[in-house]
């Protein structure tokens, strides 16, 4: 086997593995359609490789052309792929000249197949046999051109001005990550389809006798595309994760800050059992002290510090799982037992405000796909935003209605109202703005993070005027499970 024909191989195999691992990406996220443009520059460019290997190894002048005419083909859509890719790396193509190179380039494509040997080639006069890389090729010498071989030059050149003035844009916005890739395209891109446009016309006038080659500047080209491919795609790794921890971190402050607003609540709530317990040790205590003890009062006193333990132990571990910093764990969830976990924790917040909690479940509820904590700061949030818009309410109307129902296209809604004064129009649209609050004391956070957490789940939240046109509905949707009823 020749040199050339190894080398060729090489690079064409090289093309073709990019091709398919860049495919395989795109298949998974077809929202980054540059990775689709370099798994067609590479296709593009093996098969680039191949006429090229057929032409320097032409026994006839005959097949010299059918190679020639062949490399309109894969040479059209690795140079529009080139050009797509500048366009959606750098952000800054002019879009009436992207499509005037796609334009040109489909006419000068459809004359090839329409003329021959080729669009730009008038005739192939003969052959002759040269050394290169140690062994003798074919190069057709002389060719006669065409007059409109000008219209094929002509677009290579605008595809050059294409990248040129995109990445002088982009580089003129500032940035060192915005210089940089104006950079790369210029340089990785560019660069090398310019050398190989001074080239290819070199060898076509005759001013130099070599192979008509454009194999070498493709493969530079598309391992600097997947070079920048990857690099992005480590980067947009690594910020996911960030944001994923940052996510969870502001999650996890949330929740402490809803806790901290249920303070006095939860002290009342550990009171009551810790209190129970006292008085029952004490009044064992004075059993005991008696010549003969009743037994079975002491263990039916027994039996009711243990339940009363449990239940300061379950509001312990309740701000324990609220507070603790986690990520999201789908599992199956009855939403009675969600919401009704949530009120016992506000109870006593809400008697002290004077606060009716109302719970209303449809029959035959489905079990929905979430995470317990993080659904549970969801409604832990939206109740106490409730009962805070009711302080300036009548004791008599003071009201938070909890509602859950399911909806059509597998979907459960879980909607919280007030009978609070409500908000002005205009404020509506703006309650799930970072920062955006209508409390003296408060950060403007918890509706932000209750709408990522629901989004993350699949759902969406909104709010809405409530149906009497007193107090605000706040509803979301969660995904049913696949499972029985709650």
């Amino acid at each position: 086997m020749s040199l050339v024909t190894i080398l060729w191989s090489m690079s064409a195999a090289a093309a073709l593995t990019l091709a398919v691992l860049y495919g395989i990406v795109w298949t998974v996220d077809r929202r980054n359609l540059a990775n689709l443009t370099l798994c067609v520059v590479a296709l593009a460019m093996a098969a680039v490789a191949r006429a090229e290997v057929g032409m320097m190894h032409a026994a006839t002048v005959a097949e010299y052309a059918a190679w020639a005419r062949l490399v309109y083909l894969p040479v059209f859509f690795a140079l529009i792929g080139l050009v797509l890719f500048v366009d959606l790396f750098l952000g800054t193509g002019r879009r009436w000249l992207l499509a005037s190179i796609v334009v040109l380039r489909v006419v000068i494509l459809m004359g090839n197949f329409l003329t021959h040997p080729t669009f730009a080639w008038r005739e192939i006069v003969g052959l002759r046999h040269m050394p290169f890389l140690g062994e003798s090729v074919s190069v057709a010498a002389p060719v006669l051109l065409r007059p409109w071989h000008w219209l094929s030059a002509a677009s290579c050149v605008l595809i050059l001005v294409f990248i040129a003035d995109a990445a002088l844009r982009l580089w003129r916005r500032g940035g060192t990550e915005e210089r940089r890739k104006a950079l790369v395209a210029a340089g990785g891109v560019g660069l090398p389809l310019a050398a190989t446009i001074v080239y290819a016309e070199s060898v076509l006038i005759g001013a130099l006798p070599l192979p008509l080659l454009l194999t070498p500047a493709f493969l530079i080209t598309i391992m600097v595309m997947a070079v920048e491919l990857s690099r992005g795609f480590l980067l947009y790794r690594q910020t996911r994760q960030e944001l994923e921890e940052l996510r969870s971190e502001v999650a996890r402050a949330g929740r402490v800050t809803a806790l901290g607003q249920l303070a006095s609540a939860l002290a009342h709530e550990l009171s009551q059992p810790l209190g129970a317990i006292l008085r029952n040790a004490e009044a064992a205590e004075l059993h005991l002290n008696n010549p003969s003890p009743d037994l079975e009062e002491l263990r039916a006193i027994v039996a009711d510090i243990r339940k009363d333990d449990r239940r300061a132990g379950d509001v312990i571990e309740q701000m324990r799982a609220l507070i603790k910093r986690r990520t999201l764990q789908m599992s199956p969830l009855p939403l009675n037992e969600l919401v009704e976990d949530v009120i016992s924790l506000v109870h006593s917040d809400a008697l002290a405000k004077h606060v009716a909690l109302d719970y209303v479940v449809a029959p035959g509820l489905p079990l929905v796909s979430g995470d317990r904590v993080h659904l549970s700061q969801v409604l832990l949030n939206l109740i106490i935003n409730g009962m805070d818009a009711l302080q300036a309410a009548p004791v008599s109307n003071k009201r938070v209605m909890i509602e859950a129902r399911p909806r059509e296209e597998g979907r459960v809604e879980v909607a919280v109202t007030d009978s609070g004064p409500g908000v002005p129009p205009e404020v509506i649209d703006k309650v799930f703005d970072p920062f955006f609050t209508t409390k003296s004391s408060g950060l403007g956070m918890g509706l932000p993070i209750s709408r990522t957490i629901i989004e993350a789940h699949g759902g969406r939240l909104w709010a809405e005027h409530a149906p009497d046109g007193h107090g605000l509905t706040f509803r979301f949707t969660l995904c049913q499970a696949q499972g029985a009823v709650s």
